[in-house]
Protein backbone atom coordinates (compact mmCIF):
# COMPACT_ATOMS: atom_id res chain seq x y z
CA UNK A 1 0.00 0.00 0.00
CA UNK A 2 1.45 3.38 -1.01
CA UNK A 3 0.50 6.66 0.66
CA UNK A 4 -1.08 7.93 -2.59
CA UNK A 5 -3.54 5.01 -2.44
CA UNK A 6 -4.85 6.13 0.94
CA UNK A 7 -7.75 8.56 1.17
CA UNK A 8 -7.29 11.93 2.84
CA UNK A 9 -9.35 10.85 5.90
CA UNK A 10 -7.13 7.77 6.22
CA UNK A 11 -3.96 9.87 5.92
CA UNK A 12 -5.00 12.28 8.67
CA UNK A 13 -5.98 9.30 10.85
CA UNK A 14 -2.48 7.88 10.45
CA UNK A 15 -1.05 11.31 11.34
CA UNK A 16 -3.20 11.46 14.49
CA UNK A 17 -2.04 7.96 15.47
CA UNK A 18 1.61 8.90 14.98
CA UNK A 19 1.09 11.94 17.21
CA UNK A 20 -0.13 9.84 20.17
CA UNK A 21 -3.78 10.36 19.24
CA UNK A 22 -4.66 7.11 20.99
CA UNK A 23 -3.90 8.83 24.33
CA UNK A 24 -4.47 12.55 23.84
CA UNK A 25 -6.19 15.04 21.59
CA UNK A 26 -3.96 16.32 18.79
CA UNK A 27 -4.08 19.84 17.38
CA UNK A 28 -5.05 20.28 13.70
CA UNK A 29 -1.81 22.16 12.97
CA UNK A 30 0.29 19.28 14.31
CA UNK A 31 -1.75 16.91 12.15
CA UNK A 32 -1.09 19.15 9.14
CA UNK A 33 2.68 19.00 9.62
CA UNK A 34 2.69 15.24 10.18
CA UNK A 35 0.40 14.44 7.25
CA UNK A 36 2.64 16.56 5.02
CA UNK A 37 5.54 14.30 6.08
CA UNK A 38 3.48 11.21 5.28
CA UNK A 39 2.06 12.40 1.96
CA UNK A 40 3.98 15.44 0.73
CA UNK A 41 1.87 17.70 -1.43
CA UNK A 42 -1.50 15.98 -0.85
CA UNK A 43 -2.72 18.80 1.41
CA UNK A 44 -0.91 21.73 -0.13
CA UNK A 45 -2.26 24.80 -1.89
CA UNK A 46 -2.49 24.69 -5.68
CA UNK A 47 -1.06 28.15 -6.25
CA UNK A 48 1.60 27.88 -3.53
CA UNK A 49 2.50 24.19 -3.41
CA UNK A 50 5.07 24.74 -0.65
CA UNK A 51 2.28 25.67 1.83
CA UNK A 52 0.01 23.27 3.71
CA UNK A 53 -3.70 24.03 3.36
CA UNK A 54 -5.16 23.90 6.90
CA UNK A 55 -8.68 23.97 5.49
CA UNK A 56 -7.98 20.81 3.50
CA UNK A 57 -6.56 19.13 6.60
CA UNK A 58 -9.57 20.22 8.68
CA UNK A 59 -11.93 18.94 6.01
CA UNK A 60 -10.18 15.55 5.97
CA UNK A 61 -10.30 15.39 9.77
CA UNK A 62 -14.05 16.08 9.77
CA UNK A 63 -14.52 13.50 7.00
CA UNK A 64 -12.67 10.92 9.14
CA UNK A 65 -15.43 11.34 11.77
CA UNK A 66 -18.17 10.38 9.33
CA UNK A 67 -19.77 6.96 9.36
CA UNK A 68 -19.14 6.42 5.62
CA UNK A 69 -15.40 6.82 6.30
CA UNK A 70 -15.41 4.43 9.27
CA UNK A 71 -15.70 6.95 12.13
CA UNK A 72 -11.94 6.81 12.49
CA UNK A 73 -11.60 9.95 14.62
CA UNK A 74 -13.39 11.88 17.33
CA UNK A 75 -12.96 15.53 18.16
CA UNK A 76 -13.00 18.89 16.44
CA UNK A 77 -10.67 21.68 15.38
CA UNK A 78 -11.13 23.51 18.68
CA UNK A 79 -10.46 20.70 21.16
CA UNK A 80 -8.28 18.51 18.97
CA UNK A 81 -8.54 15.07 17.36
CA UNK A 82 -8.20 11.57 18.76
CA UNK A 83 -8.55 8.04 17.45
CA UNK A 84 -11.96 6.48 17.95
CA UNK A 85 -12.24 2.78 18.84
CA UNK A 86 -12.96 2.14 15.14
CA UNK A 87 -9.93 4.22 14.19
CA UNK A 88 -7.76 2.25 16.55
CA UNK A 89 -8.97 -1.03 15.01
CA UNK A 90 -8.27 0.35 11.54
CA UNK A 91 -4.79 1.61 12.52
CA UNK A 92 -3.86 -1.92 13.58
CA UNK A 93 -4.44 -3.05 9.98
CA UNK A 94 -2.36 -0.32 8.31
CA UNK A 95 0.93 -1.22 6.70
CA UNK A 96 2.89 1.69 8.14
CA UNK A 97 6.02 0.88 6.14
CA UNK A 98 4.13 1.44 2.91
CA UNK A 99 2.39 4.54 4.23
CA UNK A 100 5.41 6.19 5.75
CA UNK A 101 9.12 5.52 5.39
CA UNK A 102 10.51 6.69 8.74
CA UNK A 103 11.80 4.23 11.35
CA UNK A 104 9.74 5.98 14.05
CA UNK A 105 6.54 4.59 12.52
CA UNK A 106 7.24 0.98 13.43
CA UNK A 107 8.11 2.10 16.94
CA UNK A 108 4.87 4.14 17.21
CA UNK A 109 2.69 1.21 16.15
CA UNK A 110 4.44 -0.95 18.75
CA UNK A 111 4.06 1.73 21.41
CA UNK A 112 0.32 2.05 20.68
CA UNK A 113 -0.06 -1.67 21.31
CA UNK A 114 2.05 -1.46 24.46
CA UNK A 115 0.13 1.47 25.93
CA UNK A 116 -3.20 -0.21 25.18
CA UNK A 117 -2.01 -3.41 26.82
CA UNK A 118 -0.83 -1.47 29.89
CA UNK A 119 -4.23 0.23 30.17
CA UNK A 120 -6.04 -3.08 29.65
CA UNK A 121 -4.00 -4.71 32.43
CA UNK A 122 -4.78 -1.79 34.74
CA UNK A 123 -8.51 -2.16 34.01
CA UNK A 124 -8.38 -5.91 34.68
CA UNK A 125 -7.01 -5.17 38.15
CA UNK A 126 -9.75 -2.77 39.23
CA UNK A 127 -12.38 -3.52 41.82
CA UNK A 128 -15.12 -2.79 39.26
CA UNK A 129 -13.79 -5.53 36.98
CA UNK A 130 -13.51 -8.02 39.84
CA UNK A 131 -17.09 -7.35 40.93
CA UNK A 132 -18.28 -7.61 37.33
CA UNK A 133 -16.68 -10.98 36.60
CA UNK A 134 -17.90 -12.30 39.97
CA UNK A 135 -21.44 -11.52 38.80
CA UNK A 136 -21.96 -8.71 41.28
CA UNK A 137 -22.14 -5.55 39.10
CA UNK A 138 -24.76 -3.90 41.34
CA UNK A 139 -22.07 -3.63 44.06
CA UNK A 140 -19.92 -1.36 41.88
CA UNK A 141 -19.81 2.06 43.53
CA UNK A 142 -19.10 5.49 42.10
CA UNK A 143 -15.66 5.24 43.72
CA UNK A 144 -15.07 2.00 41.79
CA UNK A 145 -16.15 3.78 38.61
CA UNK A 146 -13.70 6.62 39.29
CA UNK A 147 -10.91 4.11 39.88
CA UNK A 148 -11.77 2.28 36.64
CA UNK A 149 -11.97 5.48 34.57
CA UNK A 150 -9.11 7.20 36.43
CA UNK A 151 -11.19 10.34 36.87
CA UNK A 152 -12.90 12.13 39.72
CA UNK A 153 -15.57 14.77 40.13
CA UNK A 154 -13.00 17.55 39.71
CA UNK A 155 -11.83 16.55 36.22
CA UNK A 156 -12.66 19.05 33.49
CA UNK A 157 -14.83 17.83 30.60
CA UNK A 158 -11.96 17.61 28.09
CA UNK A 159 -9.82 15.59 30.51
CA UNK A 160 -12.73 13.25 31.21
CA UNK A 161 -13.43 12.77 27.50
CA UNK A 162 -9.76 11.98 26.93
CA UNK A 163 -9.81 9.32 29.65
CA UNK A 164 -13.06 7.83 28.33
CA UNK A 165 -11.60 7.64 24.81
CA UNK A 166 -8.50 5.87 26.13
CA UNK A 167 -10.70 3.33 27.94
CA UNK A 168 -12.92 2.82 24.88
CA UNK A 169 -9.79 2.11 22.83
CA UNK A 170 -8.33 -0.22 25.45
CA UNK A 171 -11.44 -2.40 25.81
CA UNK A 172 -12.28 -2.99 22.14
CA UNK A 173 -10.57 -6.38 21.92
CA UNK A 174 -11.80 -7.69 25.28
CA UNK A 175 -15.44 -8.80 25.49
CA UNK A 176 -15.72 -8.69 29.29
CA UNK A 177 -14.09 -5.27 29.57
CA UNK A 178 -16.27 -3.96 26.73
CA UNK A 179 -19.44 -5.15 28.46
CA UNK A 180 -18.24 -3.69 31.77
CA UNK A 181 -17.47 -0.33 30.14
CA UNK A 182 -20.96 -0.26 28.59
CA UNK A 183 -22.50 -1.05 31.99
CA UNK A 184 -20.46 1.65 33.74
CA UNK A 185 -21.39 4.26 31.15
CA UNK A 186 -25.05 3.48 31.72
CA UNK A 187 -24.91 3.09 35.50
CA UNK A 188 -22.84 6.25 36.00
CA UNK A 189 -24.18 8.36 33.15
CA UNK A 190 -24.35 11.42 35.42
CA UNK A 191 -20.66 11.06 36.29
CA UNK A 192 -19.76 10.56 32.62
CA UNK A 193 -20.63 14.19 31.85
Amino acid sequence: MQSFELSKPELVTIAVALLDGDKAYVDREDVALKVNDIAPGRFNWRKYPDRIDLDAVGSALRAAKKIQNGRLLVGNNTDGWMLSPGGLKWIKTVDFKAAYHEPSVKHRKTSIRASLETERMRLLNTKAYKLFVEGNPEAITVHDFYEFARVNEYFQTKARQRRYAIIANAVIDDDALSRLWELLQTKFSKEMK
